[in-house]
């Protein structure tokens, strides 16, 4: 009776340490936003992200040509479209 007890106790515990740890708002690796301060490196967030949902990548090199002539990155035909100016031509 005394070992089942201390298992009950144990299991008590390891489900309060848990239920603890997972209420803690813990940085996720994806959440970290892009960087998007060039032509280049929103090209390549782009890349990412289209190949992540499945999505064609023509959209990508179509915003990295216009962003390297004006500076303006502009995927905004879809859910997960951006308008930046201002970037880096590089």
């Amino acid at each position: 009776m005394r070992s089942i007890s201390r298992l009950v106790v144990t299991l008590t515990a390891l489900i309060a340490t848990t239920a603890v740890a997972s209420g803690r708002d813990m940085p996720r690796n994806s959440a970290r936003q892009p960087d998007f301060s060039t032509c280049s490196n929103a090209r390549q967030a782009c890349v990412v992200g289209t190949a992540r949902r499945g999505h064609s990548q023509g959209g990508c090199e179509r915003a990295y040509r216009t962003c390297m002539r004006t500076g303006t990155w502009d995927t905004y035909d879809g859910m997960y479209g951006r308008r930046l100016s201002g970037l880096a031509r590089r």
